[in-house]
């Protein structure tokens, strides 16, 4: 299984962001009298410690983890009860022939054959019934104009907020996917698979997208915005998330 970022420092998931500073700082010792230097140990150490150190990303990682580690649901599949028709219809069916035999028969042995005509009537032609006649008033409609379609135009909410809506993001680091709800009222809800919830307040400047909570406030540089993809920069050593309407 994949290591978790308190993994990788080694500390407890309810540890303090000083407990984190001292460990993070304890392992840069470790990997400066080193004899062979790692240097992808330090990156992932110092992308570690950039997240756990940030509130709002550390709540969004919780949860990512939370609904990785969710056990999933144990189905037991039945094997369905032979139907009815599947198991008599067959007999039904030859039952149906049987009795249509015995009461068609005897009505075709009793009908007589129908007798041929002694004379043939000549048959009249049938002459072509009348056009009509189209009034010169009315003008005859061009082959060559296309009518035109109304343009559609996005709704006036999402031209002044773009963001605005449901979005689902992948941590690009961890993998997991979150559910994030921009709505009318400025607050963000992030909800993970496992149904855990947190409510932040957001604002939009141009392409900064700067989230707060009680405690302190977080900023992202959006990379991309189209109608239904957006990637969020969080500044983390190049951390991203990819989302998707």
């Amino acid at each position: 299984m994949k290591k978790t970022l308190y993994q990788i420092l080694g500390v407890d998931p309810k540890a303090s962001a000083q407990e984190i500073e001292e460990v993070y700082a304890r392992h840069l010792e470790e990997l400066k009298g080193a004899t062979i230097q790692d240097p992808n140990k330090l990156v992932v150490l110092q992308q570690s410690k950039a997240i756990l150190s940030d509130p709002a990303q550390r709540a969004a990682y919780d949860m990512s983890i939370s609904a990785r580690e969710a056990p999933a649901p144990s189905t037991v599949m039945e094997e369905p009860e032979k139907s009815f028709l599947r198991q008599w219809g067959k007999w039904i069916a030859a039952g149906v022939v049987v009795i249509g035999l015995f009461v068609l028969w005897p009505k075709r042995a009793a009908t007589p054959p129908a007798q041929q005509p002694a004379t043939q009537i000549a048959s009249k032609p049938v002459e072509p019934s009348p056009q009509p006649v189209k009034p010169a008033s009315e003008p005859a409609a061009p082959n060559n104009v296309a009518a035109s379609a109304p343009s559609i135009e996005p709704p006036a909410d999402l031209r002044e907020n773009p963001v605005l809506g449901e979005w689902s993001c992948t941590d690009a680091i961890s993998g997991h996917t979150s559910r994030y709800n921009f709505q009318q009222d400025g607050v963000l809800r992030i909800a993970s698979g496992d149904g855990q919830i947190v409510d932040f307040k957001y604002e939009l400047s141009g392409k900064v997208l700067t989230l707060t909570d009680p405690k302190q406030a977080s900023t992202l540089a959006i990379e991309e915005l189209v109608t239904r993809k957006m990637i969020l920069n969080t500044g983390a050593e190049g951390r991203r998330l990819v989302c998707r309407r």
